[in-house]
């Protein structure tokens, strides 16, 4: 116990020293720099308003020092496989793209009078658009003027940094050593009971309602020839990443979005369009809809896209769900991953909690599940069906709980609700009414009135509001360990896979 609380203090002092190592850094090279003082101006001013209304957004991470660039995991994890300027110029500029992207959604949910205080201080026109384009033209100034200072990329790759979801604070006042063990086994017994769902055929799953199957409209019909061909035409970038066009992401969303069969006991259970209901985050049943966004992955080392469609309930309810878990906004993630020639290779699910995360991978791809040494192993439920991707992937999901329990594929599409693929941005931008925008997030990436009993109970495992649904970015998928479901080498940690090329 002595031992585990001194490597817990010292892991808080280290992360300590490393945030003031950063600050640091970016403070000697802001002062050295001698930036021009209107473009400081601007994104004080902007990040004073955003802070006092409380929109920050938080799915990037700022970077201390360059208020023009934002960073999430992925590119933290080629921050140490740089070679060149010219890969360091094109890390930097996605850097920008996020923050513009982040930018942009702030500015869409700046109240109104915040938006003409703006204004007003900055001598701009009061309005979003205006403020956005000078943004946009600070941005791009500063970016110009930081890089023709010495130390310029050396700085950068020192602040460039990504919080963890994990409190070590937590866990030493929590006594985590000792918390983790009953955890960890009570994690164990609910896995195993899981793992035996996905040994029954689905018509044999016990069902408290009605399946209700939901299908994406327009469902492109999967060819391994056209998916060759789309990832055959684009060519990787610097980073390795392929330049796929917005038309191609589309066609590769369509083709792998997922049947959901959904037990349906109560009005929880239904899928829908998240829209405000006075204060609060609710689900529109009548407009079903998947919310999709794009990721990154590696696969043995080497950038692998990844296809996430995320869907919402009304709330997690009813007898099948734990009642710690019980509370208003349920939801869960399915991932897609591909490898370089555009294969699936690994299919993961959570809840958007976080809770729950387990790993559906293509058997012939891993040659070995690699062990967590005091930390639960990777659950692995059962492979992908042989019959993926050339039947598309079927989900069933329970009442109330929305575990996933079973996995399979369709041949014939049966008769189904079609859902909408929609943006997974809108949600971070989700119109309330006329010019009134609010994300459903707040600005710790935790989603709005969504808070569970677990906090309570669960505080020794580190995570904070653990529980409440989650923005990407944020998910904690792990409470005995650590892992993080934005984490690129996730799959590299957890599996020995079989060259790529096999």
């Amino acid at each position: 116990m002595r031992l585990g609380s001194f490597l817990f203090v010292t892991c808080a002092a280290l992360m300590v020293y490393a945030s003031g190592c950063a600050s640091y850094y970016s403070y000697q090279f802001r002062t050295a720099s001698q930036r021009p003082a209107e473009y400081e101006r601007f994104f004080t001013e902007l990040d004073a308003a955003v802070n006092k209304a409380g929109v920050r957004d938080a799915s990037t991470f700022p970077v201390i020092g360059f208020p023009y660039l934002r960073i999430n995991r992925f590119l933290i994890s080629c921050r140490d496989q740089l070679k060149d300027d010219h890969q360091k110029k094109h890390w930097v500029e996605w850097m920008q793209q996020l923050d513009i992207e982040s930018r942009r959604t702030e500015i869409h949910n700046l109240p109104q009078d915040f938006i003409t205080n703006l204004g007003a201080r900055l001598g701009e026109t009061p309005d979003r658009s205006t403020l956005y384009e000078r943004y946009i033209f600070f941005s791009d100034e500063l970016l110009a003027h930081d890089r023709q200072q010495p130390g310029f990329y050396d700085t950068l790759q020192n602040a460039a940094s990504v919080p963890d979801e994990y409190s070590t604070i937590m866990r030493i006042f929590g006594l985590y050593p000792l918390a983790a063990l009953p955890v960890a086994l009570v994690t164990n017994k609910v896995f195993d009971d899981i793992r035996q769902w996905h040994q029954l055929p689905r018509d044999e799953l016990k069902s408290l309602g009605t399946l209700r199957i939901y299908g994406p409209i327009a469902h492109t019909k999967y060819s391994q020839k056209n998916v060759n061909a789309i990832f055959a035409q684009s060519k990787p970038d610097v980073l390795g990443i392929r330049n796929l066009s917005e038309a191609q992401r589309m066609k590769l969303l369509d083709t792998f979005a997922p049947i959901y069969f959904q037990d349906a006991a109560a009005d929880y259970d239904q899928i829908g369009e998240v829209i405000w209901k006075g204060e609060r985050a609710a689900i529109n049943p009548s407009k079903p809809a998947v919310y999709y966004y794009f990721s990154y992955a590696r696969l043995a080392g080497e950038p692998a896209l990844q296809l996430n469609y995320v869907i919402w309930y009304a709330a997690r309810a009813g007898p099948n769900s734990p009642r710690i878990e019980r509370g208003l906004l349920d939801g869960l993630t399915v991932r897609v991953s591909l490898d370089s020639d555009g294969r699936p290779f690994m299919v993961d699910i959570m809840n958007n909690c976080g809770c729950y995360h387990f790993f559906v991978p293509r058997k012939e791809s891993v040659e070995r599940i690699i062990a967590s040494p005091l930390e639960i192993d990777a659950f692995v439920p059962r492979w992908l069906p042989d019959s993926f991707p050339q039947e598309r992937l079927s989900l069933r999901i329970n009442s109330g709980w929305h575990q996933v329990d079973n996995i399979g594929t369709v041949r014939v599409l049966p008769d189904f609700v079609p859902y909408q693929l929609v943006p997974y941005e809108r949600l971070e931008m989700l119109q309330r009414s006329d010019n009134v925008y609010e994300s459903i997030f707040n600005s710790r990436g935790i989603a709005k009135n969504t808070d569970r009993v677990e906090p309570a109970i669960f505080f020794p495992m580190g995570i904070p509001d653990v529980g409440s649904m989650r923005q990407r970015g944020h998910h904690a998928v792990k409470m005995a360990g650590r892992a993080h479901f934005d984490d690129p080498d996730l799959f590299d940690r957890n599996f020995q896979f079989i060259s790529i090329r096999d």
